[in-house]
């Protein structure tokens, strides 16, 4: 290690009830509540969401008598620090310019808004304002002030809009932004505090538009994390087909050349046209890299889905006890997730719903297979990238890597109305997740010993194998001119688990660095062949995790790129940055004291030396430093995501 200096990161975490919060402003009204909605046999109630209509009719009167085309489509064209930081609204509104569309069978409008900045000379960032796409550039329709994208009464006028104005056969909107999942929501507002459309926003924006009464052949969200089936369930009164995706999306989002193949065929539905757009989504990003996958929603089905998932559900609560949930925090574990940050990061408890029931069918074979069959008939197309090869296209809430604030998100899952036996389960697993431990693990006396083969181990007993969900393998060095502080080189996976409750894992002196230095890594998700891992890092000032991946065709590694932290927006970040020459890098290491000094800070952030990034950035295999103490031990997570170590041995190696 060059250098280290003792760094205090801040990271802007906000409070899951953030985006049920309206934004200040002094025409806001709050909503008296509403009746009449019902959805699986329960009221949804709207009461205290903000609604502050715009005057859609001025609006209207803005624009001459339209023909009646075959499509109008509408985006809500939410910038925040996507454009700010990074023009991507405006590379996108490029993409449709040049699409080279016909006019004559399409109408694309967009609503602009929610970012501090734009970054181009034709849109105004003091206000919201409506165009039209057409004639190779925008046109401005009106100025409507500035709005809050965040708030619903803003999205269902966009709506009435567009279907007064531009009348067609069929409609289309299209969400673009930062997308957080079924607990978050949709977007980010940076002029009202990020504000967001939770589902209930979304859902009240819907109900209280032209599209509760004429549907909207699609509703499409070109932002991550929402292929979930609560948002299909809210979107299929209002809506044909949902076209998102169930992972986080590459920052440039969707590939807007559609456009020209819509207006080519502008008799085709929701299904065909959604699947054009997955196939070039996914094409888009096929060298860069990232990953991508989208889904194509037939949401008539999406009640078969709810009741399937019902079903399974109410098996599991009917079993229900502290025994069984050992074996479904287990089956969780091993359940395919979406939008898995770094331990300085956000979890927003994404599931696949398909290897969720294929955790479950060991024990519920019958109501898995159900589920399973349900979901492939709603999703009548997905495509995806090999890195999120198993995604079968629709996903769900499941509490369990956001522990801290599993109540807080249950009670704002149950307000969204979805299955009861569902909702009854995730409030009995959240509770037990949350609750007092149902057996105390003690490994501090425990001792990585070195076996013949010169591999360590540990042995557990019958007990701790049953409470045990998850252990790794970590490596510690210690800080320099830090007395008792070791920092972790990271933490791997890679370990054996005997039936007898040997715990077996090697190491060989070597461990992966860049630029001469060890870095930190930190599993953050399974592919086929491998894993995928965050290195914490500053890139050019800005806080990110690196994003790396070992797998079969990677075995030494291969860096993809630098996902910036979720910062103030809350929600995991779209955008992946590129690596360049000349960028300005420096690893972060997290450190732990193990003295007997109680007034020391058990936990510190360390920072590396700065260095200018050459011509290629590639992860290397280095070697420990000879003479060197390192610390070995082993971490352990329980059933109920409580931490443990064991003692650690000091290991030096000498030639």
């Amino acid at each position: 290690m060059k250098s280290l200096k003792k760094i205090f990161l801040v990271i802007f975490l906000i409070s899951l009830t953030a985006f049920l919060l309206v934004a200040c402003s002094e025409d806001k009204e709050a909503l008296a509540p509403q009746s009449g909605l019902v959805r699986n046999g329960q009221e949804v109630s709207f009461s205290g969401l903000s609604f502050t209509p715009w005057d859609v009719e001025e609006a209207v009167s803005q624009v001459d008598e339209q023909e009646h085309k075959p499509y109008t489509i509408m985006l809500y064209l939410n910038g925040s620090d996507l454009e700010t930081e990074a023009a991507m609204a405006t590379g996108d509104i490029i993409e449709m310019i040049e699409s080279g569309f016909e006019a004559e069978s399409l109408n694309v409008l967009l609503l602009t808004g929610g970012t501090l900045k734009w970054q181009n000379n034709v849109i105004p960032s003091e206000t919201c304002a409506l165009y039209r796409v057409a004639e190779g550039g925008l046109q401005l329709i009106a100025d409507i002030g500035q709005r809050s994208i965040g708030d619903a009464g803003t999205l269902a006028s966009f709506i009435d809009f567009g279907m007064e104005a531009f009348p067609a056969d069929k409609y289309g909107l299209i969400f673009w932004n930062h997308g957080g999942g079924s607990i978050t929501g949709y977007g980010v507002d940076e002029n009202f505090g990020y504000d967001g459309l939770s589902l209930l926003e979304l859902n009240l924006a819907l109900e209280k538009s032209l599209a509760s009464n004429t549907k909207l052949e699609f509703i499409g969200f070109d932002a991550c994390l929402m292929a979930t089936v609560e948002t299909a369930a809210i979107a299929q009164d209002y809506a044909h087909y949902l076209i998102a995706s169930e992972e986080l999306e590459p920052g440039y989002g969707w590939d807007y050349s559609f456009l020209a193949d819509l207006s080519a065929n502008p008799e085709m539905g929701g299904a065909e046209l959604g699947k054009i757009i997955a196939d070039k989504f996914v094409a888009f990003y096929a060298d860069s890299g990232e990953d991508a996958t989208l889904s194509v929603i037939d949401l008539s089905r999406v009640n078969d889905v709810l009741q399937a998932m019902g079903d399974l559900m109410a098996a599991c609560n009917e079993d229900f006890s502290q025994i069984t949930f050992k074996n479904f925090a287990k089956s969780r574990k091993n359940t395919k997730f979406f939008g898995g940050g770094s331990p300085r990061d956000n979890k927003c408890d994404m599931v696949d719903i398909c290897d969720m029931a294929a955790q479950l069918a060991p024990y519920y074979q019958e109501e898995a297979e159900a589920v399973i069959q349900a979901v492939k008939n709603a999703v009548v197309y997905h495509k995806y990238s090999a890195g999120v090869e198993g995604a079968a296209g629709l996903s769900t809430y499941y509490v369990f890597g956001g522990k801290e604030q599993a109540e807080q998100a249950v009670e704002i899952y149950k307000s969204l109305a979805m299955n009861p036996h569902y909702t009854n389960y995730l409030v009995k697993f959240a509770s037990e997740l949350t609750g007092e431990s149902i057996a105390p693990l003690d490994f501090s006396e425990q001792i990585p010993e070195m076996n013949e083969e010169g591999d360590y181990t540990i042995q557990l007993t019958q007990e701790e194998l049953d409470n045990l969900l998850e252990i790794y393998f970590t490596v510690w060095e210690p800080v320099p001119d830090e007395e008792d502080y070791y920092f972790m080189l990271g933490e791997s996976s890679d370990v054996e688990i005997a039936e007898d409750g040997t715990i077996v894992t090697e190491f060989d002196g070597v461990w992966p660095g860049i630029n001469g230095d060890f870095v930190c890594l930190y599993e953050i998700g399974r592919i086929q062949g491998g894993a995928k891992y965050a290195i914490p890092a500053v890139l050019n000032g800005e806080d990110v995790d690196i994003i790396a991946v070992f797998d079969e065709a990677n075995p030494d590694g291969r860096i993809i790129g630098a996902r910036p932290l979720s910062g103030e927006t809350g929600m995991a970040a779209k955008n992946m940055l590129k690596i360049k020459k000349g960028d300005r890098l420096k690893f972060l290491y997290y450190a732990e004291y193990f003295g007997e000094d109680e007034s020391m800070e058990l936990e510190e952030w360390y920072e590396g030396e700065e260095f200018i990034v050459g011509d290629k950035l590639e992860l290397e295999w280095l070697e420990v430093n000879l003479g060197e103490v390192y610390l070995y031990g082993f971490y352990l997570i329980d059933v109920q995501q409580n931490e443990y170590y064991t003692d650690f041995v000091e290991v030096e190696f000498i030639e």
